[in-house]
């Protein structure tokens, strides 16, 4: 299975909708392909300026290290400064803040990359699993 516009804005909408059901609204989803180009990029009405920008780096860093960006954020503890030199060598696009996955196929292949920004980072990393099971895709462990 390819991720196809219509699977792509099944994950950001479902995880929109698991935001909601927690009466969490201020919401940024973006879904990705296996290059980091967004497929789909959703906010909810309360999301401010950076909600977007935020996603999308937090999508980017699970695609760069192939693994969730909770995971990164958990193996870099509190290193500063190998935070600031990975956020330097990736020209900003590294956020090791939970709520980015890569989405795997029935194979278990990389098809892309999708995250939630706007709530703490154990949330946006729920509703995001839960946007890309919606849409049948596989988040691994």
């Amino acid at each position: 299975m390819t991720l196809t516009l219509a699977l792509a804005t099944t994950i950001a909408q479902a995880a929109l909708e698991a935001g909601a059901r927690e009466d969490v609204h201020a919401l940024s989803v973006v879904v990705t392909d296996t290059g980091g180009v967004i497929r789909v990029a959703m906010r909810g009405d309360a999301v401010g300026l950076f909600g977007i920008d935020i996603a999308l780096a937090k999508a980017t860093t699970a695609l760069g290290f192939n693994r969730s960006s909770m995971q990164i954020a958990k193996s870099l503890g509190t290193n500063p400064a190998a935070t600031a030199g990975l956020v330097g060598a990736t020209s900003g696009r590294f956020m090791p803040i939970g709520g980015g996955v890569i989405i795997v196929d029935d194979a278990g292949k990389v098809i892309g990359a999708a995250a939630v920004a706007g709530s703490a980072p154990e949330n946006d990393e729920r509703f995001v699993i839960e946007g890309v099971r919606a849409a049948g895709f596989q988040v691994p462990d």
